[in-house]
């Protein structure tokens, strides 16, 4: 996996966030109801206490930041998982065919999408974004998930006769460095059902995508 050398930094709750061009990404993004407002604002002031703390004692804290925003990842994904509160619906079959429908909709076009897997109250995907000898006007991250929640939003907003946030502003998304990471990153993906004894076998879920290309490896 090469690292990609078009770079765009942007800012969430002011910390530089980088969306290199050509980079792959793993992005986790849950419904409005899925976590109270609180316990993200809890999770995020405690993130930033501790990422505090790393930059005034660590010897190596590039390294250590990035082994606790998986550790924060790894807790805010447990609690998905664990505790399924609000509406889940994603489990009504015509909703999660729209937003399965959404994750495929830039695919060809802007980005590979390499796998993603819907649950009751959150999505995993994993994808690879174009560059600029790929695609003559690439899009960001930022403005590859900004389409695909708007739309699947507003889609389900009309079926469900409502108004209002649909997902959860707050998002977690990772720059996948080497091909080490991005097959750790599928696998996990591709178990999120098996793990919550939805299915046997990764494949086996209705919601999961595999790109052709991995078949070969996860079957």
């Amino acid at each position: 996996m090469s690292i990609p050398k078009t770079k765009k930094t942007f800012h969430r709750r002011d910390l530089p966030h980088l969306q290199p061009l050509g980079g792959t990404f793993f992005v986790t993004y849950n419904l409005a109801d899925a976590i109270p407002k609180k316990m993200l604002n809890n999770w995020s002031t405690e993130f930033h206490n501790q990422k505090k703390t790393i930059r005034q004692l660590s010897k190596k804290p590039d390294v250590e930041i990035d082994n606790l925003s998986k550790k924060f990842f790894a807790i805010r994904d447990k609690y998905l998982d664990q505790n399924p509160q609000g509406e889940n619906s994603l489990n009504i079959e015509q909703l999660a065919q729209i937003v399965y429908d959404s994750l495929l909709f830039w695919n060809g076009k802007f980005l590979e999408m390499y796998c993603f897997c819907i649950m009751s109250n959150h999505v995993h995907a994993v994808f690879r974004l174009f560059d600029k000898n790929e695609v003559e006007k690439p899009k960001y991250l930022e403005d590859i998930m900004h389409s695909i929640k708007r739309f699947s939003a507003y889609e389900i907003n009309k079926i469900l006769n409502r108004s209002g946030h649909f997902w959860q502003v707050e998002s977690y998304d990772r720059w996948v460095r080497n091909d080490e990471e991005q097959h750790r990153i599928i696998e996990y993906v591709l178990n999120n059902p098996v793990k919550a004894k939805l299915c046997q076998k990764p494949l086996d879920w209705k919601w999961t995508f595999l790109n052709e290309r991995f078949k070969k490896i996860f079957q």
